[in-house]
């Protein structure tokens, strides 16, 4: 399930570090949804969250500690493979509707519209996709306590990148580990950032790769999200081509 949510800004500033305004959102979306049963299904602390989002900023321009949005306006695609998670934050948000949420700088955003789109089945074992949100690979090191994030241009990237994908299946409940076998991710156009995310830069991915592999598992990857930190708005997708192999 895939759906856009489309919000107004009061003003035009918001925090560079965004992403966790936005998960602030769903939380209280949650709080508020069902006399707020459902939040723990989502943000107790060990939980799987199903889901990933892309925040889109339209005709925005960065510094170093904000972003101006002259047209005050943003939305955010938010995709899960679960039904059940799907309409639960649907409805939440649209519960939302014209109530007006605080951000940094004095600013608002208001949810005005959450309307659902077209997702692309996938029928054939390779397809080229864009990133809208970025690819984050972290693997933890548990010796000193510390994350290491890997862009593409890193030596060590495929195989991170392989430990995680490794990872996310095996903790996904709904795919065999097997499934993983002859799956690869080739960068085709893509060019390394940072971004920052709770106040830490972190080096991630934007651009295309070519996804080849089980027709099950890209589609559990369209909709679900790609790595690490995709419930914090990582590693949402948007098919570009498809090929039969």
């Amino acid at each position: 399930m895939r759906f856009k949510i489309q919000l107004d800004l009061k003003n035009e500033k918001i925090p560079l570090d965004y992403r966790p305004a936005v998960i602030s959102l769903f939380k209280h979306c949650l709080t508020e949804y069902d006399n707020g049963e459902h939040f723990s299904t989502y943000y107790e602390i060990g939980n799987e969250k199903p889901f990933t989002f892309a925040v889109g900023i339209p005709s925005s321009t960065f510094s170093k500690e904000m972003i101006l949005v002259p047209n005050r306006k943003i939305n955010i695609t938010f995709s899960t493979g679960d039904i059940g998670t799907g309409v639960v934050f649907f409805n939440s948000l649209l519960m939302q509707k014209n109530k007006a949420y605080p951000l940094a700088y004095e600013n608002e955003m208001t949810v005005k519209n959450v309307l659902i789109e077209k997702e692309v089945p996938i029928t054939v074992n390779t397809i080229d996709v864009m990133f809208k949100s970025p690819l984050c690979v972290r693997e933890h090191n548990k010796e000193n306590n510390r994350d290491m994030y890997y862009s593409y241009e890193k030596e060590e990237f495929n195989e991170a990148l392989n430990r995680v994908i490794e990872f996310q299946v095996a903790n996904s409940n709904a795919l065999p580990i097997s499934i993983l076998e002859g799956f690869s991710m080739e960068p085709i156009k893509c060019k390394k950032t940072v971004v920052r995310h709770h106040s830490q830069f972190i080096e991630v991915t934007l651009g295309i790769f070519r996804l080849t592999g089980n027709i099950a598992l890209l589609n559990y990857l369209y909709t679900n999200g790609v790595a690490s930190r995709k419930s914090s708005g990582f590693g949402l997708i948007e098919i570009i081509r498809k090929e039969m192999l």
